[in-house]
């Protein structure tokens, strides 16, 4: 049951940097940004992927992205926000893209209008995160 207790700790949570709230199943639970392998929209929603489940989060891919660039995470397509430091290899593809490959064997395909800022990302090594 929502109590105000429980509203105001959500809030406070909500406002922290370092979480997210995900919902899975009827219940929140509060993720880490390092347990994340990426971010996705799908028909208006917004879900957070980690190795363990898949869970809707009440924000937009931009907010995500600005919220935790600076752990990593980066806009890869119109519908992904990916944490580099899930990624396992990469790989050159026809047309400028790249295909990233998650420590999870995920494929995720950056588009050629993200690849340049990957590139720039890689070079300046742009991260307080682990990779």
């Amino acid at each position: 049951t929502m109590t105000e207790e429980i509203e105001n700790i959500l809030k406070y949570l909500k406002n922290d940097s370092n979480h997210i709230i995900g919902e899975s199943r009827g219940k929140k639970y509060v993720l880490k940004p390092s347990v994340i392998y990426y971010f996705e929209s799908v028909d208006n929603s917004i879900f957070a992927y980690t190795k363990d489940g898949v869970y809707e989060v009440n924000s937009t891919l931009n907010d995500v992205e600005s919220k935790f660039s600076h752990l990593g995470f980066f806009r890869c397509n119109k519908s992904f926000v990916l944490n580099i430091n899930k990624i396992l290899s990469l790989k050159s593809e026809i047309g400028s893209r790249i295909n990233a490959e998650l420590i999870n064997g995920e494929h995720i395909i950056v588009s050629r209008r993200y690849s340049k800022s990957l590139r720039e990302i890689l070079r300046e090594g742009r991260n307080d995160g682990e990779y």
